[in-house]
């Protein structure tokens, strides 16, 4: 094995064509044939100095030679035109063979990464769809089940919820505040989207649409970006939802 990591024969080739000059003879004879003293004139080098290039490029087999009456004529070797090919559709062989692996690989990156089905939840409730979304929005406080789904337990005084976009949704402690969100749309009384920020929860989104259902509101409520990392997170909010839509359907039936 070559310092360069070539073997024999394809290390010799690319040594022969690495010099600039002899790139320029080897141009020259694919051309047509040509004695040094042809191949020499244009060149910034010395006959002799052609004469050690052509050695070169015929030791790699890319040049071969004949004598012409008094002079030497040089010609590309064909056989080593196929050398050059081949090795280069080895490399492009190899280098399709890396493409696919890693296309593979990405496509198993993407399949574990794959968004899952959203979590959708529907209530209906006696409120009209201004005050149903006042109830989920001002008055988040007045239902929400903290004990249970919040930081802090029975130790949270207020929840608020901030009334615009970029506005925070957060939980209220004698130890300070925790946020659960960040408004991303705000637009009452039909719609509001939430960035979630809460533990493995982080980074989806939660969508609640408030529309007239009979005399009272329908409100659909859909929690969305899960991907196959926080499938166990996933399940969990799939029943906590209907724990804590229950007391918000009870406070609007209040």
């Amino acid at each position: 094995m070559c310092a360069n990591g070539l073997v024999g024969d394809s290390a010799a080739l690319f040594d022969a064509l690495g010099d600039g000059t002899r790139r320029s003879i080897f141009e020259r004879l694919r051309e047509g044939p040509r004695s040094v003293g042809e191949l020499a004139e244009g060149l910034p080098v010395s006959r002799p100095a052609v004469s050690q290039h052509l050695r070169i490029l015929k030791q790699a087999g890319l040049v071969s030679d004949r004598r012409d009456g008094t002079r030497r004529v040089y010609r590309v070797d064909p056989d080593g035109l196929l050398g050059i090919r081949d090795l280069f559709d080895g490399f492009w062989a190899e280098a399709l063979e890396r493409f696919r692996l890693e296309a593979e690989i990405g496509k198993e990156s993407q399949m574990s990464t794959m968004t899952t089905e959203a979590i959708r939840r529907s209530v209906v409730v006696d409120f009209t769809p201004e005050r149903a979304f006042e109830l989920f929005t001002a008055r988040i406080a007045d239902w929400w089940p903290v004990s249970s789904h919040s930081y802090g337990g029975d130790a949270v005084a207020d929840v608020v919820l901030e009334p615009r976009a970029g506005g925070r949704l957060y939980e209220v402690t004698q130890a300070g505040q925790q946020d659960w969100g960040r408004v991303q749309a705000w637009e009452p009384p039909d719609r509001l989207v939430l960035d979630w920020q809460i533990g493995e929860a982080a980074g989806t989104e939660v969508e609640v649409r408030f529309s007239p259902e009979g005399a009272g509101a329908r409100v659909d409520l859909e929690h969305r970006g899960w991907v196959a990392e926080t499938a166990s997170a996933q399940a969990r909010y799939e029943s906590g939802w209907n724990i804590v839509l229950a007391p918000f359907v009870e406070a609007a039936t209040r």
